[in-house]
């Protein structure tokens, strides 16, 4: 190339300026390709320098972003051939223009929003959907109020219970729509006035909740008399959930004056609590529907609750068919089978800590669970060799004939054992065969990637998996997984050198159609599938959003 040519190439390239035409959206590339983040091609160029347009544009790559899908265009209104031949030749943008959206349809059918309006799950999503006409704000309403929570980890907590409050109790007709309260924040920092107008804020407004059906309120120190009474008048409340600690803050009897309980749990529960813990049970048992379905007792580590008491409370649950006991650490066999035997064979979940004095390990001697289906157990091995932390047989339970257990959840205590697959086929034995588990969790207990095959060979109906793994090979090479389309959810623990990288539960999302939910310690996704420009089906994570609270930490214990 002569010297005039690569004058005229560079004389070219000069004359592009900003101002030759509007602006693209800029690449965001560095100053090495400024010339071609600020260039937009004319409307014709010259062979040379097109040659070094392409250039630039292949040169660098452009960053990756989230891609957005758009709504659907307007449907173009057909035309009839009847019309005269200069109308049918409208331009696209006419076309466009002249059309319908396909949106509109939902608008014909009203019995179609509330179908679409139940999968919104972002409070944010429905309060927008409020405005739109007064239907979708009476639906949407409904919605947004219907479970409401103030959990401390969330941004705002503080701000969120002061407004929240002040809304619900100027607005009685709110209240109405509350079926779930769930508080596990308190602002205990507030005094004088301020505290003082905030409780009566949630005395008028617990007062009004005449629908509420469940209710947490887990926040030690925030719970005075006069609440508690409102709570206790509420007569469609069958689940509550509180804390323990009543000295000085309310009486626990008024538990057993609750028209509609069925479900309480009491967490760390204080002396005052324990001495009026039989008489509450006693006096929901004498009520016409019968006593609670649902007991809960958790500590963190207590005496305070042990066979004298259970024993004390059996008679009076006959109707329970949920009993969770943890961190009781003097509660035994012989007091949770008291309870178990007069429950007549009504129990369908059953939660312990089975440590090794309590002689829960072995269950054989259990009365008849026919109806069990949930089966949870936090263990700790008896004699700890840390020297060679291999779980034998004799460290996992001993369990009974359990026909219609399909969930089951194993905890190994403050502490991370090795369990071979000759010790798991002997703990999964145990079970019904063929195998009915549809919920499976080892959590503490590394596994290997021959008793993951065995899992999911052994276990076809499965849906939910949490495991903990000794490095990412034990996924990643693992044949059972990729042609898996049962599991929904699956979870993997794994020391955090060795923990699966996101790209590494992506490319199991590929190949595990079914799942929806994937994680790795406390990271946890959805999985979103979409269909490419080839037509092939891809996966894509996403951080978790949604305002449930993921299925590890369902079953997660500290």
């Amino acid at each position: 190339m002569d010297e005039q040519t690569l004058h005229t190439i560079d004389d070219e390239l000069r004359a592009i300026r900003l101002d030759d035409g509007p602006k693209l959206q800029p690449l965001r590339l560095d100053k090495m390709f400024l010339r071609a983040r600020q260039w937009r091609p004319p409307a014709a160029a010259s062979s040379s320098s097109s040659n070094q347009i392409e250039h630039i544009e292949r040169s660098p790559t452009p960053p990756r972003h989230t891609k957005i899908y758009p709504l659907p265009l307007p449907l173009p209104i057909a035309s009839s051939t009847s019309q005269p031949q200069d109308t049918m030749h409208e331009t696209v943008e006419e076309t466009r223009l002249a059309g319908v959206s396909p949106l509109s349809k939902l608008f014909q059918y009203p019995e179609l929003v509330p179908s679409v309006l139940e999968h919104f799950d972002q409070p944010k999503d429905l309060a927008i959907a409020a405005r739109v006409c007064r239907d979708w704000c009476r639906i949407a309403r409904k919605r947004l109020y219907e479970y409401v929570w103030v959990r401390p980890w969330e941004d705002g907590c503080r701000f969120k219970l002061v407004l929240l409050m002040d809304t619900l109790h100027k607005h009685p007709e709110l209240c109405e729509l509350v079926h779930k309260l769930d508080v596990r924040f308190f602002p205990l920092a507030a005094r004088g006035s301020e505290r003082s107008e905030l409780d009566d804020q949630v005395q008028q407004a617990i007062s009004h909740m005449c629908n509420l059906q469940s209710l947490v309120w887990t926040r030690d120190r925030s719970i005075n008399p006069a609440l508690l009474e409102k709570i206790s008048d509420l007569d469609h409340l069958r689940s509550l959930e509180i804390t323990g600690h009543s000295y000085r803050y309310y009486d626990a009897a008024l538990f057993g004056c609750m028209p509609a309980l069925e479900d309480l749990r009491i967490m760390m529960p204080d002396p005052n609590l324990k001495s009026k813990l039989v008489g509450v049970v006693s006096a929901l048992g004498q009520r016409k529907r019968g006593g609670l379905k649902s007991l809960g007792i958790i500590c963190q580590t207590s005496s305070l609750i042990d066979d004298a008491i259970l024993k004390a409370m059996a008679p009076h649950l006959t109707a329970l068919r949920r009993l969770t006991l943890w961190g009781c650490s003097r509660v035994t066999r012989d007091g949770v089978f008291t309870i178990l035997d007069e429950a007549n064979d009504n129990v369908v979940e059953l939660s312990l800590d089975a440590l090794p004095h309590s002689r829960l390990l072995d269950l054989t001697s259990a009365p008849p669970l026919p109806q069990l289906t949930t089966l949870s157990l936090t263990i700790s091995i008896p004699h700890p060799d840390p020297a060679n932390p291999i779980a034998v047989p004799s460290d996992l339970p001993i369990l009974p004939s359990l026909r219609s257990l399909t969930s089951f959840h194993l905890t190994l205590s403050a502490a991370h054992y090795w369990l071979p697959l000759s010790t798991y086929v002997a703990l999964q034995s145990q079970l019904s065969t063929p195998s009915m588990l549809r919920k499976l969790s080892l959590i503490n207990l590394v596994i290997g990637q021959d008793t993951l095959s065995y899992i999911l060979e052994t276990n076809p109906l499965l849906e939910e998996l949490y495991i903990s793994i000794n490095g990412r090979s034990t996924i990643l090479n693992c044949e059972a997984l990729e042609g898996n389309n049962k599991l929904r959810i699956f979870h993997v623990n794994a020391p955090p050198q060795w923990t699966p990288t996101s790209d590494d539960l992506t490319r199991l999302a590929e190949k595990m159609r079914g799942l929806d939910q994937i994680g790795a310690s406390n990271r946890v996704y959805e999985v979103h599938r979409r269909l490419d420009d080839d037509g092939i089906s891809r996966a894509e994570l996403s951080r978790w959003g949604k305002t449930t609270i993921p299925g590890y930490f369902q079953v997660w214990r500290a």
